[in-house]
């Protein structure tokens, strides 16, 4: 039986108590997921209000645990007095002070606390370097001093070096107690000197969180920022050995992940120790890197929650029962008056089928539901009239008469059904209008006259049509005018045209730079040239022509130059580049010209040339006479300053000839050839093609020949020996390593051989190689100075490739009497010595001197 077919008393109770049964049991589900979800919010705010609290309070003493590191760091850095046992004091005053600690300690660099490293070796709080290392601790009970460790690698000292920012440390067990690190960098004048730093044991979180209780069994521990248990109420074997990662659970090891970051929050998952299901909170304490987390079992926190739930279900079942009861006695009271007027509607019904219009319902019934046939009579009343009225005004359409339109004043769909046929007429009426005032713009060549009205229908195909039309004249009409326009433009724009091109040629024909067209073939055959070719002699049509080649006028010995150079920037794909060459002029004349060259490729790989050439040639005999005057004017400096030490040689020799004193006058001797030695230099240098360098091998046979003439020895009791490699040196190098060699040879002809019958002076100048002259000697009888590398080798000016900062020897020998055994050379009142051992500093080199066999000095230094 379907469900239209129930009695309308059945279709009432069942309505109804379905209604209010729907209704109950979602408003009872509303407010039990409402009140429900309210007391689990309010449950899991308490778990998370706690966490976040022992966390506050954790941050709280960290934050002062690193506030005293932050202070000493700043105390040691306006710490003026340098004394380390007064900061030794200052480390013990703050341990004391702050029970929570563990150790305070100050670490700086090699020497950078005073200097004076190596008075406190193995001192207190020293190492044994004497680096001050103090360590103030109370690991094994009473206040100890002692240096720290490790710190060459570890990251207490370490990270704050390298970052130089405050660092914490991970957890680590240290002498057995389990701790963390709070260090921060000291600094002077900007740089880098050592840290300041505290540690903290973590026993007492284990020992704070152990008494932790949250509902019954609920329970706290903390981890670090990589998830290391700190602490746990029963597994004290985790403490600082277990990971939150370990337990092999996505759950924890999102947690684990949030810590990490930095973030706290919460996540349902089993607890390892009881089995149960528990809801873990963990909130982070930001200034250890550390992270309070609080386990609840999830029954235990929600037992409120369910107890709640069951009563609202109990109440909601009552309700709905009552409210059965209430339905199926308003359903009997509804329905015996509804079945007299249902029964009453069905006569006026078949009336109204058979188009009985006139027929009206009793409405003798009970007052509740006199309305209802009251209500039907006024329908049939307010039906007769539109449909009367409609039949009227279409039959007069149908005449054409579409000015007539509906008169009676109805409401509703009756509305609607008059308003209709009136915009019906009103359409039709206005789209004939329409289309007339198009089509009579047609007939006087007005096309931008638009359809306005757009009908519907076969309306809409009639109006459209005459649209589409409309569109297509005016197209063909507008694009006639636009190209008769574009004609004209284009004719004004090809008059412009001529004019700037005219006006460029003369512009370009009146100016000093020549324009070129070149293809990019041997010898560059030119496919335009301006008018001002005629400066160099040439006509336009010499190389339009092409009997006459760019490459033509090219100087012969210029000429490869451009042309590797071309093909040089062509193959390297650039886009223009500058040269300077010579050409000829028709006349036979070299000019310089500086020429611009633009390297145009066409897409299928094509190039061509196009460049400007200037003439630069009284631009190029300026430079040149620049450059002769320059070199004129070095060699007469160089040739006044020779000239200058030559008058004061003469003085030195005049004057010493005042004197009878064999010392003085050995004095002035000694100063004369020093001078000597100086212009000797200058002379060279200005005999030089560079005026930069000495051929050093050429002025030591000067020097040395010279010194032999003014000590009057006889060359047959003591002879010369060179073995000098050609060497050029500059003027830094090369005047105070002439004095050198006047001092060591002047030693050797004054003292080697006094008494002797013959003897030997050698002098050997030569690149350094693997094994010198003085190597493998007995260490005892050499002594030495610094080390320098080698490196840059270059090409000098006059063609021999050398090293910049290339190493050389230089040595002085003799076999006379040899070095006094007791005299240190270096710590000694003879002038020339000092000079010796000054000037080879001051060229960066090392001496060393070898006792051996007469007396040999070894100079090595750098040619720079």
């Amino acid at each position: 039986m379907r469900f239209n077919n129930f009695p309308l008393k059945s279709k009432l109770v069942i309505y109804i108590v379905v209604g209010v049964f729907l209704v109950l049991a979602v408003s009872t589900a509303v407010i039990i997921s409402t009140v429900t979800s309210q007391e689990e919010k309010l449950a899991y705010q308490k778990s998370i209000e706690m966490a976040s609290s022992y966390a506050n309070q954790f941050d709280t003493g960290m934050k002062a645990n690193s506030a005293v590191a932050k202070t000493l760091a700043l105390t040691m850095e306006n710490y003026k007095a340098s004394n380390r046992t007064e900061v030794i004091g200052i480390l013990e005053n703050i341990l004391e002070k702050n029970p929570n600690l563990i150790g305070v300690y100050v670490g700086y660099e090699p020497n950078a606390f005073d200097g004076k490293d190596a008075e406190y070796i193995n001192a207190s709080g020293h190492d044994a370097t004497g680096r001050f290392v103090p360590y103030c601790n109370k690991i094994k009970g009473p206040m100890t001093i002692e240096p720290l460790v490790h710190y060459d690698f570890s990251d207490y000292y370490q990270l704050p070096k390298a970052r130089e920012e405050d660092v914490l440390t991970e957890p680590y067990f240290y002498e057995g107690i389990f701790m963390v690190s709070y260090d921060s960098p000291i600094f002077k004048n900007g740089e880098f000197v050592g840290i300041a730093g505290v540690d903290v044991p973590l026993d007492y979180m284990d020992d704070v969180l152990s008494k932790v209780k949250a509902f019954d069994t609920g329970y706290a521990f903390m981890v670090s920022n990589t998830g290391v248990l700190l602490s746990h109420p029963t597994r004290k074997d985790w403490i600082g050995k277990k990971s939150l990662y370990d337990f092999n659970s996505k759950e924890i090891s999102r947690a684990a992940d949030d810590i990490k970051n930095g973030t706290g929050g919460y996540i349902e998952t089993l607890d390892s120790t009881t089995g149960k299901t528990v809801v873990m909170f963990y909130e982070p304490v930001r200034t250890g890197n550390l992270a309070f987390v609080l386990v609840i079992p999830k029954e235990e926190m929600l037992e409120g929650v369910v107890d709640l739930r069951n009563r609202l279900l109990v109440i909601s079942a009552i309700s709905i029962l009552f409210m059965a009861a209430l339905a199926y006695m308003i359903a009997l009271s509804i329905t015996r008056p509804i079945d007299e007027i249902v029964k009453d509607f069905k006569n006026i019904a078949q009336d109204a089928v058979q188009g009985k219009l006139d027929v009206r319902a009793d409405t003798d019934v009970e007052r509740d539901f006199r309305e209802i046939p009251t209500g039907l009579n006024e329908i049939l009343k307010a039906v007769i009239v539109p449909v009367r009225e409609s039949i009227r005004v279409t039959n007069a359409l149908a005449r054409g008469e579409l000015k007539e339109r509906v008169n009676v004043d109805v409401q509703g769909e009756f509305r609607e059904l008059g308003n209709t046929l009136d915009k019906f007429s009103e359409t039709l009426n206005s789209i004939i209008d329409d289309s007339n005032a198009v089509l009579t713009a047609f007939q006087q060549n007005d096309f931008k006259r638009q359809i306005s009205i757009h009908g519907q229908g076969d309306f809409k195909l009639l109006t459209d049509g005459i649209e589409e039309t409309r569109q297509a004249l005016d197209m063909i009409t507008t694009q006639r005018r636009e190209a008769e326009k574009a004609l004209l433009d284009y004719a004004k724009e090809l008059e412009r045209s001529n004019q700037l091109k005219e006006e460029l040629e003369r512009v370009i024909n009146t100016s000093p730079v020549i324009v070129f067209l070149w293809k990019y073939e041997p010898k560059w055959p030119a496919e335009f040239v301006s008018e001002n070719i005629t400066r160099l002699g040439y006509e336009v049509e010499d190389f339009t022509s092409n009997r006459l080649l760019y490459g033509d006028i090219v100087h012969p010995e210029d000429l490869k130059k451009m042309t590797d150079e071309l093909e040089m920037n062509v193959e390297a794909g650039c886009a223009d580049y500058t040269s300077e060459y010579r050409i000829l002029t028709k006349s036979g004349e070299a000019r310089w010209v500086d020429e611009r060259t633009f390297i145009q490729r066409s897409e299928d790989g094509d190039v061509h040339l196009q460049g400007i050439i200037l003439d630069i040639t009284e631009h190029k005999k300026a430079e040149d006479a620049l450059l002769q005057m320059e070199e004129i004017r070095k060699k007469e400096i160089h040739h006044r300053i020779k000239n200058n030490l030559q008058v004061i040689s003469m003085l030195l020799y005049l004057e010493s000839g005042n004197f009878t004193d064999r010392d003085v006058i050995e004095a002035f001797r000694d100063s004369q050839n020093r001078v000597k030695s100086m212009a000797l230099v200058h002379e060279k240098l200005y005999q030089s093609e560079d005026m930069v360098s000495v051929d050093f091998a050429d002025y030591i046979e000067n020097l040395v020949d010279y010194l032999f003439q003014s000590y009057s020895l006889d060359s047959r009791k003591v002879s010369l020996k060179l073995d000098v490699e050609k060497v050029f040196l500059g003027m830094d190098t090369a005047v105070p390593l002439g004095i050198i060699v006047n001092e060591l040879v002047s030693n050797s002809l004054k003292h080697a051989f006094a008494g002797e019958k013959e003897g030997e002076i050698y002098i050997e100048l030569h690149r350094s190689r693997e094994n010198s002259t003085l190597q493998n000697k007995d260490p005892d009888n050499s002594e030495n100075t610094k080390s320098r590398p080698q490196n840059n080798e270059q090409t000098d000016l006059n063609g021999v490739t050398e090293d910049k900062d290339e190493k050389l020897i230089l040595i002085v020998r003799d076999n006379g009497k040899g070095f006094p055994e007791n005299l240190d050379f270096r710590n000694t009142t003879s002038l020339g010595l000092q000079l010796v051992t000054t000037l080879v500093d001051q060229i960066e080199g090392d001496i060393r001197l070898d006792r051996c066999r007469g007396t040999s000095f070894e100079i090595s230094f750098l040619r720079k």
